[in-house]
């Protein structure tokens, strides 16, 4: 995974991949009118991922489902009533592994007060294992989620991220309308602006 020298200060854009035809943005055997799927589990006995080693303490559970546009909008929609954060991220994003634990944690130190963090990968469906590691390393939990389109222009239009870069959060109010959408537009996240965005929505 290639990461451009000035991502690592800056958002993340990734070259977009060859545009595919009606129809073909989402991996074979995808979810069906905008449901989650789970992704497929490695075979028995199969490593899922090439480093991986076993670990003498249990690590977070992580239900990692694939999702695309209507799947996300059916989980903010389950989630109403609650303050709900999405972060897009990408394992091939410096920036979003590096605030990735952040986000996870507001949503531990908010959780009694309404906030649910909810994490969307823009990966490739061939990045699962990696996709699955970085989430556990940085302690997240319960269901997460990768979306259906892999890396590319699709996945940026249909979430609605404008300026095409990672990280990119937005924030949800509890009756499930879009409060803030935080860009990165080339620039560092500020995340004591992201404690305070979300501190004034739960209030």
């Amino acid at each position: 995974m290639l990461i451009a020298a000035a991502s690592l200060a800056a958002g993340c854009r990734r070259e977009p991949l060859p545009a595919t035809g009606p129809g073909q943005s989402q991996p074979a055997g995808g979810p069906a009118n905008g449901a989650a799927a789970p992704v497929e589990a490695p075979a028995a006995g199969q490593p899922t991922s090439p480093a991986a080693n076993p670990s003498p303490s249990p690590e977070p559970s992580v239900t990692l489902r694939v999702v695309d546009k209507d799947g996300l909008s059916a989980v903010l929609e389950r989630h109403r009533g609650k303050v709900v954060l999405v972060d897009f991220w990408a394992t091939w994003c410096a920036p979003c592994v590096a605030l990735l634990p952040h986000t996870i944690e507001l949503g531990r130190k908010f959780g009694a007060r309404g906030l649910v963090v909810v994490a969307v990968s823009i990966d490739d469906a061939a990045d699962e294992a990696a996709v699955r590691e970085t989430l556990a390393e940085s302690g997240a939990s319960g269901e997460q989620y990768l979306a259906s389109y892999g890396v590319g222009p699709a996945a940026f239009e249909a979430f609605g991220i404008d300026d095409g870069a990672l990280p990119h959060l937005k924030l949800y109010d509890r009756e499930g309308r879009l409060h803030r959408a935080i860009s990165s537009g080339g620039k560092p996240l500020d995340k004591a602006a992201i404690d305070r965005a979300v501190e004034d929505v739960l209030e």
